[in-house]
């Protein structure tokens, strides 16, 4: 349900913009996110991973605010 969510989707955005995080992630999943063609294996555990280590664990006040920010510039 989550990954059909304007708000999950806006969440992987952020994450893919932010190399810090792709530097990890490629770091300790043994992925190549940053090399520029990333497989789709790597892409399917990053979204995986963003699901549980991020969207999960914000507040749902965050996450109706981040739907609604996703909703109204699609709109």
């Amino acid at each position: 349900m989550a990954y059909a969510d304007p708000a999950f989707d806006a969440c992987v955005a952020v994450a893919l913009d932010t190399p810090e995080l792709i530097a990890e992630f490629d770091r300790l999943y043994g992925a190549d996110l940053t090399g520029g063609k990333p497989e789709e294996g790597d892409m399917r555990v990053f979204v995986n991973f963003v699901h549980r280590s991020l969207y999960l664990a914000l507040p749902d006040e965050s996450i109706h605010s981040m739907r609604k920010a996703a909703l109204a510039a699609i709109a």
